[in-house]
């Protein structure tokens, strides 16, 4: 294991040494989206703003690290076991993901014009959650907590996506995209394992059955937007050259 990561390190090292030095940095914005233990939310919702920023370093034309922050607000009305429930919220969320390009892109390249392209990473994200032991009760007679609960919560997340982009002059950039986070918790739609009873097991003593843990649980929030890119040139001896001879 420790050798891989050596040789992975050093192709990374390899590859961003021969390649131009670039890096983009863009702002986002869009709406949200939601599925997790609310069930027969429509899928076209009141839209709920979401912007940000990021900033991209290019690896190659094909490959490129992406560090991101979003805030904004969530949303979701529906039906938990046939009780009508929703929420709203806001929520902020930093991400690490790695970008892979399907076509070779380069921003303000004419030879590579525009790219579809996947994105995939680690992340957290931070919301409030608040739990009412009343509508948990309507829900779930026998859910085992019985006091309410309100704090704010640090989630881990697995964010993934897709999009497209494409460049509209030597230095900007436009696309468009959907990312998901996988959380790894159960807390974002304020029903934390909402189906989970205690009951006595064969030994006379009471145990908590539960159907969500660390990483099986329902919240997917995920963003819809677009975005504008602003290349920077990390090398200005090399770049001047390297675009007169692509453009």
């Amino acid at each position: 294991m420790r050798k891989f990561v050596l040789v992975f390190i050093a192709v990374i090292f390899t590859v961003s040494g021969f390649a131009q030095k670039s890096a983009d940095i863009g702002i986002w914005g869009g709406s949200s989206s939601y599925l997790g233990d609310i069930k027969q939310v429509p899928p076209i919702q009141t839209f709920n703003l979401n912007i940000g920023a990021f900033f991209r370093y290019n690896f190659n034309a094909r490959v490129a690290a992406r560090a991101q922050f979003l805030a904004g607000s969530f949303a979701a009305d529906g039906f938990v076991e046939d009780i009508p429930f929703e929420f709203k919220k806001n929520a902020q969320d930093v991400s690490v993901m790695v970008e892979i390009n399907y076509l070779k892109y380069i921003l303000s390249e004419r030879k590579t014009p525009f790219t579809p392209y996947i994105l995939a990473g680690l992340g957290v994200m931070y919301f409030p959650y608040k739990f009412e032991p009343a509508i948990a009760a309507t829900i779930n007679p026998d859910y085992p907590l019985k006091e309410g609960v309100e704090e704010s919560v640090i989630a881990a997340s697995i964010p993934f996506g897709f999009g497209i982009k494409a460049s509209i002059g030597e230095r900007l950039g436009i696309g468009v995209e959907y990312q998901m986070r996988k959380l790894l918790n159960d807390k974002f739609d304020n029903l934390d394992d909402p189906l989970s009873f205690e009951t006595i097991n064969s030994a006379g003593v009471a145990e908590t059955i539960k159907y969500t843990d660390f990483s099986h649980n329902n919240d997917w929030p995920g963003y819809l937007g677009m975005f504008l890119t602003f290349k920077i040139n990390l090398d200005p001896k090399a770049c001047p050259a390297y675009d007169r001879k692509h453009w």
